[in-house]
């Protein structure tokens, strides 16, 4: 069994050991998926797709992870749809690692087994705002 809040941490696990099929196994299976990241052009539709983006993604020599530190999960028959803020690290060649606020978005389906897989599930580095205010 698996919580939709889990699978947020699951997924930045299977980033971070920048191995595709494990990524994947995160993902229901079946050809109706889609990964969008945080960087212009991150974004694919369907499994060959996806696996596509994921091996451009891990040819970088930086890994990334994430663990959530809040989430909101709305249920509905048979799926969740996620919205989770995230301690982010970019694991870097020489050992070091840099953290930054992430944002983990998406839609989660629960199998038969009880088990929860991502359908469509988006990441997103949250900026500091700066308001301007025209008067």
């Amino acid at each position: 069994m698996s919580d939709p809040i889990e699978m947020v941490d699951r997924l930045g696990l299977a980033f971070l050991s920048q191995d595709v099929a494990t990524v994947l196994a995160c993902f229901v299976p079946d050809d109706d998926i889609t990964y969008v990241g945080s960087e212009a052009g991150e974004s694919a539709t369907g499994r060959a797709e996806v696996q596509k983006l994921l091996e451009g993604l891990f040819d970088r020599p930086e890994s990334y992870s994430w663990q959530a530190t809040a989430a909101t999960v709305h249920t509905v028959p048979g799926g969740a749809f996620v919205l989770a803020e995230a301690d982010g690290e970019e694991h870097h060649p020489d050992g070091s690692v840099t953290s930054f606020p992430y944002r983990v978005t998406g839609l989660l389906s629960r199998r038969a087994s009880g088990v929860w897989l991502w359908r469509a599930v988006q990441g997103a580095e949250p900026t500091t705002a700066c308001l301007t205010v025209l008067v």
